[in-house]
C-alpha cells in the first residue's frame, strides 16, 4: 500500500494496527468526555442550588488556558467545545411563560 501524501510504502498490517489503536483511543476519549460532562453538569447544578451562577467563568478560563498551553492555539477550540457540551441547551436554561 502506498501513502500518497508521503510516498512511503506501509505494510497493511501495520496500518491496521495503527487504525485499531486510534479507534481504541477514540473510545477512551469519548468515555472521558462523557464522564467530564456528567461531573461538569453536577458542578453547575450544585452552584445553582447554592445560589451561585451556573457558570464559573474563572474556572472556564483556566480550562481554556490549560488546553491551549498543552495543545497550542487549537487547544482552546477543543476546550471551548467541551465547555459548551457541558451546558444545558439554551432553551432549557430559562423558563417559558
Amino acid at each position: 500500500m502506498t501513502d500518497t501524501d508521503s510516498g512511503a510504502v506501509t505494510d497493511g498490517t501495520d496500518l491496521d494496527r495503527v487504525h485499531a489503536e486510534i479507534a481504541r483511543l477514540d473510545a477512551e476519549i469519548l468515555d472521558a468526555v462523557n464522564r467530564r460532562l456528567v461531573l461538569a453538569q453536577l458542578a453547575a447544578r450544585t452552584r445553582v442550588e447554592s445560589g451561585a451562577p451556573m457558570v464559573a467563568l474563572g474556572g472556564e478560563t483556566d480550562v481554556i488556558r490549560r488546553y491551549q498551553d498543552e495543545l497550542g492555539p487549537r487547544g482552546s477550540l477543543l476546550a471551548l467545545e467541551l465547555l459548551r457540551l457541558a451546558r444545558p441547551p439554551f432553551s432549557s436554561t430559562y423558563r417559558t411563560r
